[in-house]
């Protein structure tokens, strides 16, 4: 290898590994507020549907941009594609952090090892089946076929055509 050559992977790999610090500084210096935050002994989650489906989006501690979209988009198209449905309670959203202790059960029983959207069907006050969509990271670069997989993976859970 060329001397020239080996210079130019040193710089790169520098210029690489200090981006990933600056990343990691600020995330720890601005933390993200969670959207579920309630008061200390807040109820937080209202009673689950009898019938119907719950969306979760699942999240660590740490929240980068692309996991804030992913909670953006996943939202948007559970509450755009199913507007009656969660007025009337029969889907609900519900935002989670898996890293704390209380959501440690949930996190297991969906094998959630990084940030996810879940889709959990329940039928006759107990859950019948569920999802986990794992295209949602591949799609975050294209809203509109996010929003689509979102919807489309509702709508076949819960039976629709």
């Amino acid at each position: 290898m060329k001397p020239k050559d080996a210079v130019t992977i040193e710089l790169l790999l520098f210029v690489a590994a200090s981006i990933v610090v600056l990343v990691v500084k600020s995330l720890r210096q601005s933390p993200v507020a969670e959207a579920s935050a309630q008061p200390a002994g807040a109820s937080s989650a209202p009673p689950m549907p009898s019938d119907g489906l719950v969306a979760y989006y699942f999240h660590s501690n740490t929240r980068c941009p692309t996991c804030q979209s992913i909670e953006a988009y996943a939202h948007e198209a559970i509450e755009t594609g199913f507007a009656d449905a969660m007025e009337d309670g029969r889907i609900q959203w519900q935002v989670l952090n898996y890293e704390k202790p209380e959501n440690s059960g949930l996190a297991r029983k969906y094998e959630i090892a990084m940030p996810m959207v879940v889709l959990v069907k329940r039928e006759g006050g107990a859950e019948t089946s569920w999802k986990s969509l794992d295209r949602v990271w591949e799609l975050t670069g294209e809203k509109d076929e996010f929003v689509q997989y979102v919807q489309e993976e509702t709508r076949s859970l819960l039976g629709y055509q």
